[in-house]
């Protein structure tokens, strides 16, 4: 989460921020009245109008570190034009990485996980069905009919 949204959220008076907690169950009949939390094993039901949860930040990409798909140096993936001249000194066909593609061709990624991404549900949604596109492009090089 960005410091300054966080910072802003730590003195919002209806505010309660919970760290390794587990939203084990919601209830409600037209909207949210309850929600029970798992803190340590034990279950507490709290009444409740509004739930943001926030999973964290940190990619999980550590399976990246041991091959040739380049990464910056908080761990997200280096995709399309984020990749440094050097990887694509580096880059092994005649046309340049496509826009989600890795320094690894035919490697690609999509939202949060990668480089420069806006960090949004619906960003990441249509990255993901825009790499589904570049796959079958890519599957189309290397496998013609």
């Amino acid at each position: 989460m960005s410091a300054y949204l966080l910072n802003r959220l730590a003195v919002q008076p209806n505010v309660t921020i919970l760290v390794n907690t587990r939203v084990v169950a919601v209830d409600g009949d037209e909207h949210l009245q309850e929600i029970t939390l798992d803190q340590a094993g034990t279950a507490t039901r709290l009444p409740a109008t509004h739930l943001f949860v926030c999973i964290g930040g940190a990619p999980n990409t550590e399976w990246a570190e041991t091959t040739d798909v380049r990464l910056d140096t908080r761990g997200f993936l280096l995709t399309g034009v984020d990749l440094s001249p050097d990887d694509l000194d580096r880059w092994p066909l005649k046309r340049a990485p496509y826009y989600l593609e890795t320094s690894v061709p035919g490697v690609f990624a999509a939202g949060d996980v990668r480089a420069n991404s806006v960090k949004r549900v619906a960003s990441a949604v249509g990255e993901g069905a825009t790499a589904v596109t570049l796959i079958h492009r890519y599957l189309a090089e290397v496998t013609p009919l």
